[in-house]
């Protein structure tokens, strides 16, 4: 059996635009972009960004590309990461920052008042 190996070159510049909460989220290696198993986004938390507590159903890796954020009483600076498991609360505070957060694809997440949702910007 032959595989057929395509690699993808994916534009920050072309990378869908999705905002939520006053963050602002980039797609970048999804699946609507070609990606199976990994999904990459980035999110640009405002200053003062207080964003929603939620659990996600998958282990998120959030590297910080600039500025500072607070995840769950942990603050991380550009170079730094904050890696979160999977069902665990966290609330991303801080800013201004961009960060760049990969995860698995299938990822939901659930709000604190209970609703469960799919992040459009990891499909």
């Amino acid at each position: 059996m032959t595989t057929l190996e395509v690699v993808l070159l994916i534009t920050g510049d072309s990378a869908q635009l999705h905002e939520f909460g006053g963050f602002e989220f980039r797609s970048l290696a999804v699946p609507s972009r070609g990606s199976a198993e990994i999904a990459l986004w980035t999110v640009d938390v405002p200053e003062g960004g207080d964003g929603t507590p939620h659990r996600a159903s998958k282990e998120e890796v959030f590297y910080v590309l600039s500025g500072s954020v607070t995840i769950q009483g942990q603050t991380a600076g550009a170079g730094d990461a904050i890696v979160v498991p999977p069902d665990t609360e966290l609330s991303l505070t801080g800013g201004p920052a961009r960060v760049l957060v990969a995860t698995s694809v299938g990822i939901r997440g659930t709000l604190a008042d209970g609703r469960t949702i799919t992040p459009p910007w990891s499909l």
